[in-house]
């Protein structure tokens, strides 16, 4: 069956539309995050970030995710939901026109309650905006707003008084659009008035006196879009299905030069006008798509929606057209908004005509007369250059193949494996190799296709190595014309050769002579087929740092440099360094890698995850391009072609792209972060991103830091790494996600950093900062800390200064034992003496009766001497310091005594003061007082009561002493010589060094009371 390489009559029949350039377009809705698909107005702030308004909210996009404002039904939020136009000014204040909330101001720097500032129509305010549906904004020279309203003319806003000003000369007309020229007069397009211009400095009104009459058949009588462009000239969108254009310094149109403009732009108002960096014009249409139009070439194209291509316009309404400063068009439609990157274009996609839904493009080949042959699932598709594709089919014997491979050999023959077996190509027609129906694999492949061919000897014969995918490999011995493969039993290929996987997607000769296989189970085969060694494998040994990561190999290509550069599907990228055999992982790769080239230059070119990638070694840069896929078939899958002017080709579901590597331009500016939103306890304070630092108390360090990096070139995802200096020890990277966390941090300052990169292993130099501080709690304070150690050494002093004070106390009753010893029984001791001497005189002289009263005063002052002393003892006891035991001792001593005297003894206190304690000096004193009233009133009051109290008042103890004796008179016991005086003025002393007062009331006749106060603790 003859192969039709090329039709050259069929060419001149496929219309001027195929020949065309086709646009891609990348789209994005409500499905990303977009808050409705109906776009009206697009700008970019100063930071970078697009904002888009659509007829419900307002959005914030990063070119990755969406943030979304809607009015709440609140005076803090946006004033409407429909959003008309966008403006910012030179302070960064974004101004935002609503057709059902009238006018609002947003500054991100402000506190989020702080940050919308509504300006709405009240009834009860005369100074409000005088109505609430607003179409347009623009600001002139002295930064203050214009606004084009409906029903209420045109007015002029004074920020910083926020005074709206209607002037005089206007009528209350709807004003649907507005620009500022280069001289900075405002031009504005009235429904049903024609265009006026005004100049702001002055209010003075320009117009065409003939527009005063809505009913006059007059050209763009509504103007819905206005547009200054670089050469000042005014572009002009009307009802009238019309483009305009004239000189910003006369009132009139002029004629606009392209007739052929006119033409095909016929039946269709103009919304929307932008001019790029080449001063192309972008118009948008109300009905048929958009416009775009050359000046120079005086050419227009024409870009509409087609439902079968997910790659073009979104909708055919365009409302708004924007230019970013990066050169991309965005176009606001009825469904969604349409993105036209300049980039893209570098790629040249063409489609398989008469394709069917499934096909699958396998592999491309130039020929000798420099066609394009493209094996497919369909057959095979030829290209001569810049011409369009012819479809032929591949049949043998009635039989439909699939091109699976070309091989070219080195006598020029053609080969092309299919999913029989493989053919010659010769003169046009498809013939099998001498005897190949009689190998038992290779005369019908069962279940597989050709996946590779290459040329090479055995034993000396040449031969064809083929890869029959699943059925290890087979060769054909070009010398004696007979196929060799694994049903040979003679030959055991597996066996003899080493052969460990069945599955063998490709065969790579080095420029040495070995073979290279990728296997998909058994890794990285070697094979010196020369030497006649059997093959070697390196395959993943995880106990080896320098193996390849995966043994699912997919392709494999030299650099030139002594290594192979090695793809893994599901490890990504290698290279082996032929000289050490270890291999080095590409960790910024892709890990579904598909097929390799190598450019002149020494990039290497990867498909992974359905994109093209480029990895420039001596840079380490790793760069990623997002290619046309118009029917969002999946992407680009399978092996890269090479052709020899270096160009390379690349495949898709039923489609290729064609690019030339040295011409890619790549793009080398890395993003900058912005800080977006702090949240402290999962409340927003945005505004602490603009202070020197932010600071929180120590119960607020739960937080949340919000930020992104703008940036929009498709196949460019924004990858994030941060670290919180003071708490990471290093960076970590975050992939695309972009909110961070940090809880229970510890008080103390931090600095936290983030950093972008579109390039995974080379992060850009623009590092974002934020500096926090914590203020601990006051008890994790170095003052505290100071004063802790304050107290404690004070403690350690005071324990100390205690300590010494007891001993100082313990000396001091040591000392006022001792004197009471040496003063009180010395002196006793001494009277015993002296009456021991005494009482002898009278013995020897027998004075009985003296030496009877002698012995008697021994006998009394020993027993006195007896009772002090067991007073003494008893007191510096520790185990007497309860109340219970002074109490008992009190009675034990006072009863007996009273009564062998005939005087009743009266004893009150309470309960609860049996659980006190006193102190050794206290107790001590506390009953000899007691003891010293009793005896007193024993020796002179003649009483025949005695009354004894204690009491506890507010922490003071009270000892009261009364009798029914015959008193004393106070003042005369202060005499010398007075017995009752000394025992008074003992008594004073005690209650003296107690620190407590003493209170003695008597007068003769009456009795005495004794009373002691002394605090107690």
């Amino acid at each position: 069956m003859r192969l039709i390489l090329f039709i050259c009559f069929l060419l001149k029949l496929v219309s001027a539309d195929a020949q065309q350039n086709s646009f891609y377009f990348s789209n994005i809705n409500t499905e990303n995050g977009l808050s409705n698909n109906k776009v009206n107005c697009i700008i970019q702030d100063s930071r970078g970030f697009i904002w888009l308004g659509t007829d419900d909210g307002l959005n914030r996009y990063d070119g990755f995710r969406f943030q979304q404002f809607r009015h709440q039904h609140d005076t803090i939020s946006i004033s409407g939901n429909i959003i008309t136009d966008l403006l910012e000014d030179k302070n960064g204040i974004l101004w935002i026109a609503t057709a059902d909330g009238g006018l609002s101001s947003y500054d991100h720097r402000l506190a989020p309650e702080k940050q919308f500032k509504q300006f709405k129509h009240l009834p009860s305010d005369s100074n409000s905006i005088p109505g609430n549906i607003i179409n347009a904004l623009e600001q002139d020279r002295m930064g203050n707003l214009w606004i084009a309203t409906r029903g209420h003319g045109l007015l002029h806003f004074n920020k910083a008084t926020s005074k709206f000003k209607e002037p005089k000369w206007q009528k209350s007309r709807t004003v649907l659009s507005l620009t500022i020229d280069k001289t900075g007069q405002i031009w504005a397009g009235r429904e049903g008035g024609g265009l006026i211009r005004i100049d702001p400095s002055d209010f003075q009104l320009t117009e065409d006196i003939r527009y005063r009459d809505v009913y006059a058949k007059l050209p763009h009588m509504s103007v819905a879009a206005l547009y200054a462009d670089k050469l000042n000239k005014i572009w002009i969108g009307s009802w009238d299905k019309v483009i305009y254009q004239l000189q910003a310094d006369s009132i009139k149109e002029n004629s606009f030069t392209s007739e052929k403009l006119l033409e095909s732009f016929a039946n269709d108002d103009p919304l929307a006008f932008a001019e790029d960096q080449k001063g192309i014009v972008w118009i948008g249409g109300h009905y048929n798509g958009l416009y775009r139009f050359n000046p120079s070439e005086n050419s227009l194209q024409h870009f509409q929606h087609d439902p079968s291509k997910e790659g073009s316009l979104a909708d055919n309404q365009v409302n708004c057209v924007f230019i970013d400063r990066a050169g991309l068009i965005w176009i606001g439609c009825n469904r969604g908004v349409s993105i036209y990157n300049p980039r893209m274009q570098q790629f040249e996609q063409t489609f398989l005509t008469e394709a069917k839904p499934n096909s699958i493009i396998y592999d491309f080949i130039h020929n000798d007369s420099g066609q394009l042959l493209i094996g497919t699932s369909d057959g095979v598709y030829v290209q001569e250059s810049g011409e369009p594709l012819i479809k032929t089919a591949l049949v043998y014997k009635q039989e439909r193949l699939a091109a699976t491979k070309f091989f070219g050999g080195k006598d020029g023959q053609l080969y092309v494996g299919t999913n029989k077996t493989l053919f010659k190509l010769t003169g046009g027609r498809l013939s099998l190799l001498p005897n190949t129906e009689s190998d038992r694999v290779m005369g019908q492949l069962i279940e597989s296709r050709v996946v590779s061919v290459i040329e090479d000897s055995i034993d000396g014969n040449n031969i064809l190595l083929v890869s029959p995918y699943g059925h290890f490999l087979a060769f054909y011995d070009l010398k004696n014309e007979r196929w060799i493969s694994r049903r040979d039993t003679v030959y055991q290929i597996i066996n003899r050769f080493n052969i460990k996987d069945n599955l063998i997607r490709k065969f790579y000769k080095s420029s040495t002579g070995e073979i290279w296989l990728a296997t998909v189970k058994a890794g990285l085969g070697r094979w010196k087929i020369k030497e006649k060694l059997q093959m070697s494998y390196y395959y993943n040994d995880p106990s080896k740092s320098s193996s390849i990561g995966n043994n699912n190999v997919y392709d494999m290509i030299e650099d030139g440099r002594g290594g192979l550069w090695v793809s893994t599907f599901g490890g990504g990228l290698y290279r082996l360094n032929l000289a050490t055999d270890e291999f080095e992982h590409i960790k910024s790769s892709h890990n579904l890698a598909e097929g390799l080239q190598v450019d002149r230059t020494g990039n290497v070119w990867l498909i992974a995850n359905g994109n093209l990638h480029k990895y420039d070694p001596l840079r380490k840069q790793y760069t990623s391009f997002q290619l046309p896929d118009a029917e969002k078939s999946g992407g680009i899958k399978g092996y890269i072609y090479k052709n020899s002017e270096g160009d390379m080709y690349v495949a898709g579901n039923r489609y290729f792209i064609r690019f030339n590597p040295e011409s890619i331009k790549d793009f080398n500016v890395q993003p900058v972060v912005l800080f977006t939103d702090f949240k402290v306890l999962n409340k927003s304070r945005s505004d602490f991103l603009y202070a020197d630092f932010v600071k929180l108390k120590h119960n607020e360090n739960f937080f949340t830091v919000d930020f992104a990096a703008p940036f929009y070139q498709a196949g460019y995802p924004v990858q994030y790494a941060h670290k919180l200096e003071g708490f990471d020890d290093d960076w970590i990277e975050d992939g695309t996600n972009s909110t961070v966390n940090y809880t229970n941090l510890d008080g103390g300052t931090y600095t936290f950093r983030v950093r972008a990169t579109v390039k995974p292993g080379q992060w850009g130099e623009e590092i974002a900062s934020l500096k926090i501080t914590i203020v601990p709690p006051f008890w994790k304070t170095w003052w505290f800390y100071l004063l802790c150690l304050a107290a404690v050494a004070l403690a350690v002093l005071g324990v100390y200064r205690y300590r010494i004070n007891e001993l100082l106390k313990r000396q001091a009753i040591r000392n006022k034992i001792a004197q009471d010893l040496h003063d009180n029984v010395g002196s006793t001791l001494s009277s015993i003496s002296v009456y021991s001497q005494v009482a002898k005189i009278y013995k020897q002289t027998d004075k009985q009766e003296a030496l009877q009263d002698t012995l008697e005063k021994i006998s009394e002052t020993s027993g006195e001497m007896i009772s002090e002393m067991n007073d003494i003892v008893w007191a510096i006891n520790p185990r007497n310091d309860n109340m219970a035991t002074i109490v008992q001792r009190m009675e034990s001593f006072a009863r007996p005594l009273l009564a062998s005297q005939e005087i009743r003894f009266h004893f009150d206190y309470p309960e609860q003061i049996l659980q006190m304690h006193l102190e050794m000096t206290k107790r001590k004193n506390f009953y000899l007082i007691f003891k010293e009233a009793i005896n007193n009133a024993l020796k002179y009051a003649q009483a025949n009561h005695i009354w004894v109290r204690i009491q506890l008042h507010h922490k003071e103890l009270e000892l009261e002493v009364r009798d029914d004796g015959i008193g004393f008179d106070p003042e005369g016991s202060k005499r010398a010589g007075s017995l009752s005086g000394n025992g008074l003025v003992n008594i004073r002393l005690r209650a003296k060094e107690m620190k407590g007062e003493c209170v003695i009331k008597s007068q003769p006749g009456a009795g005495t009371i004794v009373r002691l106060i002394v605090a107690v603790p």
